[in-house]
């Protein structure tokens, strides 16, 4: 998913387990029970590709290229 340097983000997980939500490279980090939503707010100041995933499941949810 490209997002342009210096946006801001909402990166918005809805999930059916508990678990971590962890955007890569940002080190954001966000818990999210089951049946719950976890949201995770940065700007993209910084260029690449940066992938969030499900930490403990280690299930990549989006990978975002900052550009």
């Amino acid at each position: 998913m490209p997002v342009s340097l210096g946006s801001s983000v909402a990166l918005v997980v809805t999930s059916d387990v508990a678990d971590e939500v962890h955007l890569h490279g940002y080190d954001r980090k966000a818990d999210v029970a089951p049946g719950g939503t976890a949201t995770i707010d940065f700007v993209a100041d910084h260029a690449g590709v940066f992938e969030a995933e499900m930490e403990s499941r280690g299930i990549q949810l989006v990978q975002l290229e900052i550009r």
